[in-house]
């Protein structure tokens, strides 16, 4: 019964007081909100919270997104709150910061609407006006309160970007300024002035000339200077005031003046690439009053006129007035007719045209680690778009500079004091996922450590997702500003040490394809040609050939573990520079000596070549057979490197022990294999051709030129010669960088280091007739050291046991006869495992 009689109640009601519709609820919420201005006229420094903003800008985001939910094309309200540009108010709100947190508030309010609408708005003229004013506004330079909420609404703009590509030139394009009537300007604002704004029926009070009605550029009533510029006149505002002697109204202060409704129009027209046409209905006249005076008496109606005229007095006053958020240039008025038609110039650009990438960038260096990654999130979602005009824009950008110019500031922060043998060790990315590094202290200096390397990860994916042309362009400017400009003279100075450490983790950690190239470049030169013996084409490979033969073992060691870097990065360039283009000419090889000494292919291979040719039809089989890889006489091969340390000095009594490395080395040249299978090798090493006959060689007298093998593998030969007086830290190094080298499946390479019974030209050694040298000290130093068996099998137990004997002295003799005969077993391994893959 009672629930009955309420029924019947509401619906008495609902016909008495029907519901507001969303349209109505939407203007009401929108004039509650510009009531707040009017009521604080005087004083609007109240912090936002304590105000009804926020909850009026939450309800009408509501409302918006609920008439999507039921329309499937845009409803009343976002026609309301696009017609009648509602969006400029709040941008302009936004630029004054009034009340204090306003521009959070819209920011979030616009984010939020952007999105989540299921409409693409941003390419209306009402939207991006605002939207680029906004961006304008965010700005890390320098650091603010409000950076989380800024850096959050221009990446949410840079998916929209995403999502909507056409909206790319748009978004991004500078402001420009265009001619245009003023009288027909002051017309449309004052017509938008009565059609939003809320006007109280109020004269103005004489004790309080702030008093004003309420226009949509109130915000000067609490900044009167904000538009303010360095060459702009005001008129006054006293109709009857004489000109001034130079032919214009004498100025006076506007501090106390509210700002017209014409300022926010002409600001969002200065910040849009196209100046769009005044919104009006051309069937409707002007209505003077606002709706909550429709009732009123024809007093009342005569008073709202009377205001009306002041409005359209300040739109008269303050014609000259602009707002150029973009450049912050000032703008001249020209000395004509009241009438007259006044034109705008502003100062030309200095900056790139890219507006959120400008934005962006600025956060970079925030101290605010979550505001720099959303930052740099936006950059990489920008610079990977596939646009090719808005990614040259990109590559002409500050981007290119301001990325290594942050890498070098981090870089030149790494203290001198960092132990380089702690470098390798740091495992951080650009994200949010390496708390241990950024927030813990592993050693003295990890933090400024982690710090670059995060941003070296960043520079890396950055350069790995971005578009072509700036991914290159990116890519040389590291090269040039960072690695010539700071790394280079650093190869030559004190900490040199740490520096190559840094220098192999970066590379060790590349995985950027162009980046590596302009890496390889900046290492080993542009000229891929055969260098001439003492003569330097390439200064930082020289200047790391030259740290190999210092005095300092920390110096060579590290400089060691970068060569081992450059040839698993298993780059073309790099390994071609380094020893191919020596050993492609095959000049080591001795064409005078006999055919029975010619041991590298047999005539039972020949044969079963030949049988494999007629019976065969796969080509792909025999494309990827090379007879120089798996040569018939493998065993004499391997046998070679087991048999070259005397029986005597082994400490090993397993001969055949060399198979504990084969199944790490199978691991190895399978990865090897696949990193290389693209590079336009050879199969065969032949001096001419694959089908010539050994007596029809042109180039017999080619050995008559001393065979040069390049600077990078004499000084490899040079130090496996001292093997017997170097630490055992730096020939264990030597010798993994040696393996790397041999894994490779170059014919020419793999002849030369792993081929003991080629024949070589006279006066050239390769790294067997090298071994042999070393053992030959070896063998002549070792036995006179009393017990000098049980010393190495000592020694052998506390290199490769891990079995520590206290007291004990390092023996620099001893240990270079276990890491000689280690080195030979694994050299006889990669043999036999090349073979086997090459069969």
């Amino acid at each position: 019964m009672i629930s009955g009689i309420q029924i019947a109640l509401k619906n008495a009601i609902d016909v008495i007081a029907p519901p507001a519709t969303p349209l109505q609820d939407f203007t009401y919420h929108w004039k509650q909100l510009m009531n707040f201005y009017v009521n604080h006229l005087t004083d609007c420094k109240v912090p936002i919270q304590s105000t009804g903003i926020p909850r009026h800008l939450d309800r009408l985001l509501e409302i918006l997104l609920e008439e999507e939910k039921d329309e499937n094309e845009p409803g009343p309200c976002l026609e309301y709150l696009l017609q009648h540009k509602l969006l400029d108010l709040l941008a302009t709100l936004a630029s004054a910061e009034t009340p204090p947190g306003m521009r959070t508030i819209c920011l979030s309010f616009l984010r939020k609407l952007l999105g989540r609408s299921k409409y693409p708005l941003l390419h209306h003229t009402s939207i991006y006006g605002p939207v680029q004013r906004l961006i304008a506004l965010c700005n890390g330079n320098p650091p603010s309160p409000m950076e989380a909420e800024e850096v959050q609404f221009l990446l949410t703009l840079c998916f929209l970007v995403c999502k909507y590509p056409h909206v790319t030139n748009i978004i991004n394009d500078a402001p420009t300024v265009q001619r245009h009537n003023a009288s027909t300007r002051r017309n449309s604002e004052r017509m938008e002035v009565e059609k939003v704004t809320y006007v109280p029926n109020r004269r103005k009070d004489n004790f309080n000339p702030l008093f004003e009605p309420l226009d949509t550029q109130a915000v000067t009533l609490i900044n009167p200077n904000l538009f303010s510029s360095e060459n702009g006149r005001r008129r006054s505002v006293e109709t009857n005031r004489p000109p001034s002697k130079n032919g214009t109204r004498g100025s006076s202060s506007q501090s106390n003046d509210s700002i017209s409704s014409r300022e926010v129009e002409n600001a969002s027209q200065s910040s849009s690439p196209v100046i769009e046409k005044p919104i009006c209905d051309e069937n409707s006249g002007v209505t003077v009053q606002s709706s909550d005076s429709q009732d009123c008496d024809i007093s009342q109606k005569s008073e709202n006129v009377v205001l009306m005229n002041e409005i359209d007095t300040h739109l008269q006053n303050l014609q000259d007035l602009r707002l150029d958020v973009e450049y912050g240039a000032a703008f001249e008025e020209s000395n004509c007719a009241e009438g007259d038609q006044n034109l705008l110039r502003p100062e030309t650009p200095q900056k790139s045209k890219c507006l959120l990438l400008d934005a962006l960038l600025s956060y970079i260096n925030s101290a605010d680690n979550t505001v720099r990654i959303r930052a740099c999130e936006g950059i990489m979602v920008l610079a990977s778009l596939e646009d090719p005009s808005f990614a040259q824009m990109v590559a002409n950008s500050d981007l290119v500079t301001l990325i290594p110019n942050r890498l070098e500031n981090l870089f030149n922060a790494i203290p001198a004091h960092v132990d380089p043998a702690e470098i390798d060790g740091v495992d951080v990315t650009w994200g949010l996922d390496s708390p241990m590094w950024t927030k813990e202290k592993k050693f003295s200096g990890c933090r400024q450590v982690a710090a670059f390397f995060m941003w070296f990860d960043y520079c890396n994916q950055l350069i790995r997702e971005a578009h072509p042309d700036v991914a290159n362009a990116l890519a040389k400017n590291i090269k040039v500003n960072f690695l010539e400009k700071i790394v280079t003279p650093a190869l030559a100075e004190h900490h040199v040490v740490l520096i190559t450490a840094l220098i192999t983790k970066c590379l060790k950690e590349l995985t950027s394809s162009a980046l590596c190239t302009e890496i390889s470049y900046w290492l080993v030169g542009h000229d891929r040609g055969p260098e001439i013996p003492n003569v330097w084409t390439s200064p930082v490979l020289h200047r790391l050939i030259d740290n190999c033969f210092t005095d300092s073992d920390d110096l060579t060691l590290e400089t060691l573990k970068l060569f081992e870097e450059m040839i698993e990065k298993r780059n073309e360039h790099i390994l071609h520079c380094l020893v191919l283009v020596y050993l492609s000419t095959r000049g080591y090889y001795d064409n005078t000596a006999a055919d029975s000494a010619i041991a590298s292919w047999s005539d039972e291979e020949d044969e079963r070549e030949r049988e494999k040719k007629k019976g065969s039809l796969d080509l792909s089989y025999e494309q990827s057979h090379s007879r120089t890889l798996a040569p018939s006489n493998i065993h004499r091969i391997v046998n070679c490197f087991l048999s070259l340390i005397p029986r005597y000095l082994q400490t090993d009594t397993d001969v055949n022990n060399y198979e504990r490395y084969m199944a790490d080395l199978e691991r190895q040249y399978s990865t090897v294999l696949t990193d290389c299978s693209l590079m336009a090798w050879p199969l065969e090493a032949v001096t001419v051709d694959d089908s010539a006959s050994s007596d029809s060689r042109p180039e017999a007298d080619h050995c008559s030129i001393r065979f040069y093998m390049g600077p990078f593998m004499t000084m490899l030969f040079e130090k496996v010669a001292n093997i017997p007086r170097q630490k055992y830290e730096v020939n264990l190094q030597l010798t993994v960088v040696i393996s790397r080298l041999a894994l490779l499946p170059h014919p020419y390479l793999h002849e030369f280091l792993l081929n003991p019974l080629l024949p070589v030209a006279p006066g050239t050694k390769n790294l067997f007739t090298c071994l042999q040298k070393v053992v030959k000290q070896l063998v002549n130093e070792v036995p006179k050291t009393p017990d000098h068996k049980q010393m190495l099998t000592e020694t052998r137990e506390r290199l490769l046991e891990d079995c520590s004997h206290e007291g004990e002295k390092e023996n620099i003799l001893f240990e270079s006869v276990i890491v000689t005969e280690e080195f030979c077993k694994e050299l006889a391994a990669i043999a036999y495992v090349k073979y086997h893959h090459s069969m």
